[in-house]
């Protein structure tokens, strides 16, 4: 640094730098040594002040870190444009929380038809198989062949069951994520009004089933429908009408306090696995006449789960 006015002098046409070397030693020339070139430095003027800093040339390393903050910045201005678009949207469609529980309920109502609808079907066609099963056990006691048609008839009855109770399983969860997308909704209309939740409506709805049981592979799925075969039999309060390959149902309810349950083995269409479905069967499902929906029956549905795994962990403890 006392050197540096002396060199000024001769220098003043020139433009000096300073720059340290790998051991921190500072230096004052008028050019860089190549190798110290890329290590930041400043740029003085004539009379040694500084004038610029030069920052060291970014690593590689800093370059993709900078690149992936940067596309983390856009992403987060994205997400924050598509909230407040939809905060818009949500604002505008709806004045109160009343409006969205409605909406919501109509929804869930709608989808409640339709199950209803099918579950009528299922009964019909259980009926007509039946009748069907009937007839050829009548031919077998007789010694006589089953026609190719009965037996055909049997079969594409089953299957036509089998789709029915999918669809019935489709629709259920077609209600579960209505019930999360609008407990989203009610929860972040609620913060745009500034009205506070209820203890009631603070609550999550379940992200599962309670009546569901999945399984991967083809042992698992078999130990795990047997399982859940026992539970329709020890929970049920009427006897099992029929019994095939991938669906149980007990007879129909009797009285308003009977539980009658159908059970149903889908086989994902992917791949290997199943989902096995517990459902309910009311005396009725015309509209307006029976409420299928009583605290008992429910608890036989909130418990298979728990009660057909448990189960299965008992088994393989043994």
């Amino acid at each position: 640094m006392l050197a540096l006015p002396l060199l000024l002098p001769a220098a003043s046409a020139q433009q000096l730098f300073r720059w340290e070397d790998d051991q921190g030693a500072v230096h004052y020339s008028d050019r860089i040594p190549p190798e110290y070139s890329e290590k930041g430095h400043e740029i003085l003027s004539p009379q040694g002040t500084p004038v610029r800093v030069v920052p060291p040339a970014k690593t590689p390393e800093e370059i993709q870190r900078e690149r992936e903050l940067e596309r983390l910045r856009a992403q987060q201005h994205r997400l924050i444009e598509q909230q407040q678009a939809a905060d818009r949207v949500l604002l505008r469609t709806f004045r109160t929380v009343d409006d969205l529980i409605m909406v919501r309920d109509g929804k869930l109502a709608a989808i409640d038809v339709m199950i209803q609808v099918t579950k009528s079907n299922v009964r019909r066609q259980q009926n007509w198989l039946n009748g069907l099963r009937e007839e050829a056990a009548d031919l077998e006691r007789a010694g006589k062949p089953i026609p190719d048609r009965l037996q055909q008839g049997i079969e594409k009855t089953e299957r036509s069951m089998q789709e029915a109770m999918a669809a019935i399983l489709e629709r259920e969860h077609q209600k579960q994520d209505i019930r999360e997308s609008f407990a989203r909704d009610l929860k972040r209309f609620r913060q745009l009004k500034d009205i506070r939740e209820t203890p009631m409506e603070a609550e999550e709805p379940p992200t599962e089933l309670p009546n569901l049981i999945t399984c991967g592979s083809d042992a698992e799925c078999e130990r795990l429908w047997l399982l859940a075969k026992d539970y329709v039999k020890g929970q049920a309060t009427v006897p099992v009408e029929s019994s095939s390959t991938d669906i149980v149902m007990t007879a129909p309810p009797e009285t308003n306090n009977d539980i009658a349950l159908t059970v149903s083995r889908i086989w994902n269409k992917q791949g290997t696995g199943a989902s096995i479905f517990l459902d309910i069967q009311c005396r009725t499902y015309s509209a307006g006449m029976e409420n299928c929906a009583t605290r008992e029956r429910q608890q036989v549905l909130d418990g298979f789960k728990p009660a057909v795994e448990a189960a299965a962990t008992q088994a393989a403890a043994r």
